[in-house]
């Protein structure tokens, strides 16, 4: 990790914000690392039996995956297994809010980090996109660690309190969080002040939109935002992931940058960008096919 520019986190100390966070951050160095994740498993197994139209749609999206019909053990063993590790994201969401940089130093490998460098190069600021699998924040820190402020994209939670807590804890990151409606000037400023602005390539599939890829042979709809986004500012595209090992360890991959090709239309150049990106995903789902969270209809 020679490229990684050591800093503190902001708000090391303190920070001020909803009671949640604050609750968190105290607790959080309290529990070791290895008992909240072990204290998180049997939550994973409790939301699959009860979690009704997330487990149907992770069926069915493993179904797709694997090649087998939606009853098949094989199938209902991947499926629970993403809860699992769901369960494992929410223990380590919690959990890294009480870790300094050294923490996170110490439990991350980075694959492809000269892939940042890439991107920086072009000066133009970074579109950083990753996916709905692994531990989104520690493919954050992969960034954040290399000194950037990030403006991220995210759907509105509910209730209120757990958006507020989201918020903080970005927040604590160095990492502003933007609802998806009002997201789009913002972006472009962040890029012309050559940061980093951030997008979930699987968020929305469920509501349309977008434009047609092809994942795992077959055609669905993903969002087009971050490649529009990069024609418009001429910024590259990193696709990075953050795969869960044993021993409470992570490997984050990051991806080549790519470039919006101007000698195509701007919705064949969309369509091509998108599908890179979600070519790149299913790569990694194939690799670490239960760290994906599939709880939304796919195809």
């Amino acid at each position: 990790m020679s490229g990684v520019r050591r800093r503190g986190r902001a708000g090391a100390a303190w920070f001020p914000g909803p009671w949640g966070y604050v609750l968190n951050r105290a607790a959080a160095p309290l529990v070791p690392f290895g008992l909240a994740r072990r204290i998180a498993l049997p939550w994973g197994d409790f939301a699959f039996a009860l979690w009704k139209r997330p487990r149907d749609a992770a069926l069915g999206n493993y179904a797709h995956v694997l090649g087998r019909s939606s009853d098949d053990p094989i199938v209902e063993r991947a499926a629970r297994g993403c809860f699992r590790h769901f369960a494992l994201y929410i223990a380590e969401m919690l959990h890294v809010q009480g870790w300094d940089t050294s923490t996170v130093l110490e439990r991350l490998e980075i694959k492809g980090e000269e892939h940042f460098e890439e991107a920086e190069a072009q000066g133009k600021g970074i579109i950083f996109v990753s996916a709905h699998m692994g531990s989104a924040e520690i493919a954050a820190s992969a960034a954040v660690l290399r000194g950037y402020r990030i403006t991220a994209v995210s759907e509105r939670l509910h209730p209120t309190f757990v958006m507020d807590w989201a918020i903080a804890c970005r927040a604590a990151m160095g990492i502003s969080l933007l609802p998806v409606e009002r997201a789009g000037i913002s972006l472009l400023r962040a890029l012309r002040r050559r940061e980093l602005v951030a997008f979930v390539i699987d968020a929305g599939v469920d509501r349309g939109g977008g434009v047609p890829v092809t994942f795992f042979g077959r055609e669905t709809m993903f969002p087009d935002g971050p490649a529009r986004l990069a024609r418009l500012s001429g910024a590259p595209i990193v696709f990075a992931v953050a795969a869960r090992l044993a021993g409470g360890r992570f490997r984050a991959h990051i991806e080549p940058p790519m470039l919006a090709d101007r000698s195509l239309s701007p919705e064949e150049d969309a369509q091509c960008l998108t599908q890179r990106l979600a070519s790149a995903f299913e790569r990694y789902v194939r690799r670490y096919p239960g760290q994906w969270y599939a709880f939304r209809e796919m195809w």
